[in-house]
Formats: C-alpha cells, structure tokens, sequence
C-alpha cells in the first residue's frame, strides 16, 4: 500500500513547489503517482483551481500534469485536500483528455 493517496498535498526532494496527488489509490500503490504543482498566484480559470479549506494555501494547476515515480523519492504528506477540492481538479484535469 502507498503511503499516499489521492487528494494529499506532498513536498517533494528536488521540487520546488508541494503537489498534489491527483492519480486515484489503486494506481499510486504502484509507488508512482500524477501530480499537479501548486503554486502561490497564478490566474484563476477553468485549468486553475484554488484550494479552499486546506492550511496549503494556492492554485493548482491541472494542466501542469506530471508522473513521478515516488518510490525513488523523498517526500512527506502536508495535509489532505477536502473532497469538494479533489472533485474540482480531478474534473478539471479530465476536462483537457476527455472525447467531445
């Protein structure tokens, strides 16, 4: 199981910013997860996602997906994101791959 789950913000060696976990706990137990970066400003908008009630505070940016492989890294947990938060993103990074 990974020490990590979808929705928790981490700070990464060797990675400036936190991230959060946006790949879901079946795939993350592999040891690699998807991140998005988070950052302090950045302009809001449908790609640009506020955290809300979480003591990270910033934007995620869901089109700044990465892949990281966490078992050959150093990381620890900063908090969890609120579920209304998680949905949000997970929405918003699906919106740029979904078929229309």
């Amino acid at each position: 199981m990974a020490a990590f789950e979808q929705g928790d913000l981490l700070r990464i060696d060797g990675i400036r910013q936190p991230v959060m976990v946006v790949s879901n706990n079946v795939f993350n137990e592999s040891g690699k997860a998807i991140v998005c970066p988070i950052v302090a400003s950045a302009q809001e908008g449908p790609l640009h996602i506020r955290l809300k009630d979480s003591p990270v505070q910033g934007v995620v940016l869901c089109e700044q997906v990465r892949y990281l492989d966490l078992a050959a890294r150093r990381y620890h947990k900063l908090t969890t994101t609120p579920y209304f938060d998680i949905m949000d993103i997970s929405d918003a990074v699906v919106s740029m791959i979904e078929y229309q």
